[in-house]
């Protein structure tokens, strides 16, 4: 099967599979290897082939799986790959849940992580498809270390507003069992999950 970013880029899932869980296994080598060899092929930047590498079933990026695991070299890597703006919406790209690399992050109480994300420009407001911000996600895990910093990253005012949006949003999902997912979740359905930090 064959993937295609909004560039018009087109990479086989299996080349997509590979970037990932090079990435899920923090092989920077295999992962810079899996970039050269499809520029080459494709004729483009190593950036265009990561941005391009999203899971077909999750949508999970490479910034979602470094972030999930604590791989904050391997992040800090991809992030140099990426060459983001703080004003740059991947860094925020959401998954098929709704949860972007900070939610994952946060969740894992993976501090160096959400300290790299929140410093290229992560957006601490956003909010998944059940209605919760990253530090929800920190503090229902019992990752008090993240929460503080987030806090003091982000303030409070804003999450006191935000808390009436989120009434609005937990409103829509009642009833539903809506649960964040899996943080270490397969690129494919046959590839078995390593959580390397156990």
């Amino acid at each position: 099967m064959i993937a295609r970013d909004d560039s018009g880029l087109r990479l086989e899932e299996d080349d997509i599979d590979d970037i990932l869980y090079s990435v899920r296994t923090d092989d920077k080598e295999e992962l810079d290897s899996f970039l050269k060899s499809l520029a080459d092929k494709y004729s483009i930047a190593e950036k265009d082939v990561l941005q391009s590498s999203v899971a077909e079933h999750s949508g999970n990026t490479a910034v979602h799986f470094a972030a999930a695991n604590g791989l904050s070299a391997l992040l800090t890597h991809i992030l140099q790959i990426l060459n983001l703006h703080t004003d740059s919406d991947y860094i925020n790209q959401r998954n098929k849940a709704g949860n972007t690399a900070l939610h994952w992050s946060s969740l894992n109480g993976h501090l160096e992580t959400t300290k790299t994300l929140v410093e290229a420009g992560a957006d601490l407001w956003a909010r998944n498809f059940a209605g919760n911000l990253a530090v929800f996600e920190a503090e229902r895990a019992g990752k008090d270390d993240v929460v503080a910093y987030l806090l003091k990253v982000g303030g409070t005012e804003k999450e006191t507003e935000g808390q009436s949006n989120g009434a609005e949003a937990s409103e829509e999902v009642a009833g539903e069992d809506v649960q964040m997912d899996d943080p270490v979740e397969a690129a494919s359905e046959d590839m078995a999950a390593t959580n390397l930090n156990g």
